[in-house]
């Protein structure tokens, strides 16, 4: 990184380049459907605790926001929905991705994605303080 006032504007350069890219590639999609996270939702722990999955301690950060950082770059909005339950009650989440300037379409889409699935109910186990 190149961190003078030119170093910058080559990074806004570099960012928009790929954003175009991924507009091309996505103009035949109204919108993304892809995980969350590398997990169902993660039990109470500490920020920053490594996570658990499939037996290998992933950093947080890489376990709750790899999936989410691309679209945050890009300038792509994005909802999460909850799409039911994993065996422990944990919730599951649907991560939709939709165009740039585009929120509206994408709500609605998230709405009748929603609509579709049911009606989502919160674990009581969620309630429960880790102790």
């Amino acid at each position: 990184m190149n961190p003078s006032l030119n170093g910058y504007f080559e990074a806004l350069t570099e960012r928009d380049r790929i954003a175009a890219w991924f507009d091309d590639e996505f103009v035949a999609y109204d919108a993304l459907l892809l995980p969350v996270a590398m997990t169902t939702a993660i039990a109470h722990c500490p920020t920053g605790s490594a996570i658990d999955i499939d037996g290998r301690a992933v950093p947080y950060w890489l376990a709750n926001g790899a999936y989410l950082q691309p679209f945050n770059l890009l300038g792509h909005p994005a909802v999460v929905i909850p799409i039911g339950q994993d065996k422990t009650g944990l919730p599951i989440g649907l991560q939709i991705v939709g165009h740039r300037w585009q929120e509206m379409k994408l709500l609605a889409i998230a709405q009748t994605i929603d609509n579709k699935i049911g009606q989502y109910s919160i674990p009581p186990s969620v309630y429960q303080l880790a102790g």
